[in-house]
């Protein structure tokens, strides 16, 4: 899987790395590794600017859709992506705008403007599904 990740226990916050190219099917694999870890309600860092988004506009409605889904079983942390093209950049863009519903999903240039981005996130309530509160 080109996308792995660990929690940092101290920030209370997913780091991710996701290399090489990146498929719908993949995604999918990683939101269920993440369900199943019970890291879904924690905010989310991916470091994908050595991965290329490989999934179609289609897909991404397929992406939002089992966003939605999870949303109904638990919060969702923000993620912030770097990316490193301007493919992946525009993909994430669509899925984050399409799912701004359910989650809070943003692409980003640098790791420090993902990061402050991120902070100014609060944590989400837990105990509850839906979108998280902004300060």
């Amino acid at each position: 899987m080109p996308i792995r990740y660990v929690v940092d226990p101290l920030l209370q916050r997913v780091l991710a790395v996701a290399e090489g190219t990146v498929t719908y099917s993949e995604i999918v694999a990683y939101l269920k590794k993440e369900q199943d870890d019970n890291c879904l309600q924690l905010h989310e860092l991916i470091d994908a600017k050595q991965a290329t988004a490989a999934f179609s506009p289609a897909e991404v409605h397929q992406v939002v859709a089992r966003l939605r889904d999870l949303g109904h079983h638990s919060t969702l942390g923000a993620t912030a992506v770097v990316v490193g093209d301007d493919i992946s950049y525009g993909m994430l863009r669509m899925l984050g705008i399409l799912g701004e519903d359910v989650c809070d999903i943003r692409p980003f240039r640098s790791r420090n403007e993902a990061e402050e981005w991120l902070n100014t996130i609060d944590m989400p309530r837990t105990g509850g599904a839906g979108k998280m509160n902004r300060s």
